[in-house]
């Protein structure tokens, strides 16, 4: 994961800025060393974010910030107890709480490189939902960066196709018809509507090329 990221900050910054990125590139190193299936999982994201961005017409430049967001949108993880990220059964609100802190301490640690600030708000409210009932602000809807909405998609749907310790896998298939389901509510409907497209027209087999 640490050559993604230092990859997409190429395409993004000018190389005498990256000597600011030194805090966000060692502690996505140390991310990748304490949790490997999280490092895969941060790869995937960030080829889903950026494959939607495109999908949308966004340009290169929104589409590679989008996919340096996925790489990095769990990195506020590394200051989270381990415990809950690993129990298999229901968490308790105390443990909920505490995992729901990862958002607010990742947007901490990429907020303190000055230009990575718009990613550090994509990153901030990936857990959004488009009903208001996510975290951490309660958005709904537009209020909801486009970024972080399109994160969203991509990081439910790695979830839902990908081992977990609390979660058995699921067919892409099911994991899309799981995704339109919850359109309106959890998820965007356009993007889910475009990310579905893709799958069916393209075929679900590509998604591993992708990576």
């Amino acid at each position: 994961m640490l050559s993604s990221v230092l990859e997409e900050l190429l395409r993004n910054q000018r190389p005498a800025k990256l000597s600011q990125s030194i805090l966000v590139l060692t502690l996505a190193a140390l991310l990748d060393m304490q949790d490997q299936l999280t490092s895969g999982h941060s790869r995937r994201v960030g080829t889903y974010s950026a494959l939607i961005a495109r999908e949308l017409g966004l340009s290169e430049k929104d589409q590679s910030t989008i996919k340096l967001a996925g790489l990095l949108h769990d990195i506020g993880k590394i200051g989270v107890r381990k415990a809950p990220l690993y129990k298999p059964d229901k968490l308790s609100d105390e443990e909920m709480h505490e995992m729901k802190r990862h958002v607010i301490l990742g947007y901490e640690i990429i907020v303190e490189v000055p230009h990575l600030a718009d990613i550090a708000c994509l990153v901030l409210h990936h857990h959004e939902r488009m009903d208001g009932s996510g975290y951490p602000h309660g958005l709904s809807g537009d209020e909801i960066p486009l970024g972080s909405r399109i994160l969203c998609v991509a990081d439910s749907f790695d979830a839902m196709v990908t081992s977990r310790i609390y979660r058995p896998t699921v067919s892409v298939p099911k994991a899309l018809e799981e995704l339109e389901r919850c359109s309106g509510t959890q998820f965007d409907i356009e993007i889910v509507r475009v990310f579905g497209a893709y799958l069916r027209n393209e075929g679900f087999h590509l998604l591993g090329e992708a990576l």
